[in-house]
């Protein structure tokens, strides 16, 4: 993957790995291994650690000269469940962005790492989803998935912060079947934008409407036919996004979208 991300937004990158263990893991808690054996799983995961961190750093070292900045590059192990314990993490270390990828090797591997995203997303910190297989690319294009609440409006300014860096276009995109109730509607969408223009000063920002009969489907359309690099959502409580992001769309997240999904939750305002 190409690392030029935290280049362009000057950030210090912290390569986190859980490791558990059976007083932490109720499933590993059934199994009865050797106190020896998680010693050994335990330095195993420490030189998996370690050696990622090489890799990390060594191809840092040849691009940034490109942007005149060197990324500090860190390694941490934690023992415990992966969800506390990166939110432990990143309350206590102040991170800015969780970033979690995803795998799609077999189907055991698909449910777990989706319960693993649907776990952290739950923490209510920025998390960026990564699909299996992304190639990494600076960002051009990154659309904000919005029900119109003005409330959303806060969030859009925290995601400008980050879009700014890349000087990226942020498309504000909201699905529904408009002929119901067209003028409420057009209303609704005319005030949220005036709020907009009012509120946030950035310059590369558009808006899209997508007639779709399911939102779930309008957001698939966007993906595809688009030509976004990333699609922003906020799981707001009692929300259809925070039903869409809790319920299956996040567990089968691996074999759904094709780009990063950035969750950025309603209550955070700190720049990403």
């Amino acid at each position: 993957m190409q690392l030029n991300w935290p280049n362009g937004i000057g950030a210090r990158v912290e390569l986190v790995n859980v490791f558990q263990v059976p007083e932490f893991s109720p499933a590993a808690a059934s199994l009865v291994w050797p106190q020896e054996e998680y010693k050994v799983l335990q330095e195993d995961a420490k030189k998996a650690l370690s050696k990622l961190v090489e890799k990390v750093e060594e191809k840092f070292n040849k691009t940034h000269h490109e942007l005149n900045f060197k990324a500090e590059v860190f390694g941490r192990l934690l023992r415990g469940e992966v969800d506390q314990e990166v939110g432990k993490y990143f309350a206590e270390c102040k991170m800015n962005l969780i970033v979690a990828g995803l795998n799609h090797s077999d189907r055991l591997t698909k449910t777990l790492m989706g319960n693993i995203a649907k776990k952290i997303i739950n923490l209510e910190w920025p998390v960026l989803l990564i699909p299996p297989g992304f190639r990494f690319t600076t960002p051009k294009k990154i659309a904000f998935a919005t029900d119109l609440n003005p409330s959303d409006i806060s969030v859009l300014g925290t995601l400008v912060e980050f879009a700014r860096s890349f000087k990226a276009d942020i498309l504000i995109m909201h699905s529904d079947n408009t002929q119901n109730e067209p003028n409420r509607k057009n209303k609704q969408i005319a005030h949220f934008l005036n709020l907009v223009a009012d509120k946030v000063d950035y310059r590369k920002i558009y808006y899209r409407h997508v007639n779709s009969e399911r939102v779930k489907d309008g957001l698939d359309w966007i993906v595809e036919n688009g030509q976004i690099d990333m699609l922003t959502m906020l799981p707001r409580k009692h929300s259809f996004f925070h039903h869409l992001l809790k319920g299956s769309y996040t567990a089968n997240m691996s074999g759904h979208i094709p780009i990063p999904l950035l969750v950025l939750p309603a209550a955070h305002h700190i720049p990403i």
